[in-house]
């Protein structure tokens, strides 16, 4: 029993990865279950039984993606540092996350869909933004003490620097109007918009 559940795990996976990258070259209409099958195999049966069809497929593949492109992050090491260095760590990694040209396509992909389908939106901002945002909460939960009192929730503080560096840096990648910048370029960007938020976070000595 167990062997056929991890078969038929490493199907649906092998289903879901064709279908994201067939998703991100050609968008949804591009997409055909018939030619997600032919080069992930299995059968057309299975697409129905186990997503739904090309719409539940599609949705499995955003959350997917959104996975994966979050992966790095929870593997951060913060040993040894304090607040306003973790945040600057992930802040970078945040930004090399949301410009690297795979997430910027699903920012596009998603966001167009959405009009069409909600549930495809709601699974990109559950398990996209919503998760990486869920990162920047942890460090400031982690870092209490060195934060300074206020009305605030942790969670709206963290949504907050998640949009301040996702915002103008994304926007003009949307746009096409520039290219994605250098790491050290991104470094800069982070240690400043972190920098910003500190100085207002950071309890009174």
């Amino acid at each position: 029993m167990a062997e056929k559940r991890t078969r038929g795990e490493a199907r649906n996976g092998k289903l879901r990865s064709v279908a994201a990258d067939l998703f991100l070259k050609r968008g949804y209409e591009g997409v055909t279950i018939d030619r997600v099958v032919e080069l992930a195999g299995g059968s057309k049966s299975t697409v129905y039984s186990e997503f739904g069809g090309k719409c539940g497929l599609f949705i499995s593949s955003i959350e997917t993606l959104c996975r994966e492109a979050n992966e790095p992050l929870a593997n951060l090491d913060y040993s040894g540092l304090n607040l306003e260095q973790s945040l600057k760590k992930l802040a970078f990694h945040i930004l090399k996350l949301i410009t690297a040209k795979r997430s910027v396509d699903l920012h596009r992909l998603a966001i167009g869909e959405a009009v069409n389908c909600p549930e495809v939106g709601e699974a990109w901002y559950r398990h996209g933004p919503a998760r990486t945002a869920s990162f920047i909460s942890t460090v400031l939960k982690n870092h209490r003490n060195e934060l300074r009192n206020s009305s605030i929730p942790i969670e709206r503080r963290a949504v907050l620097l998640h949009d301040a560096l996702t915002g103008d840096v994304l926007y003009r990648l949307l746009a096409g109007i520039t290219k994605r910048e250098s790491d050290a370029e991104l470094e800069r960007t982070a240690n400043s918009i972190v920098d910003v938020f500190v100085a207002s976070w950071r309890l009174a000595r």
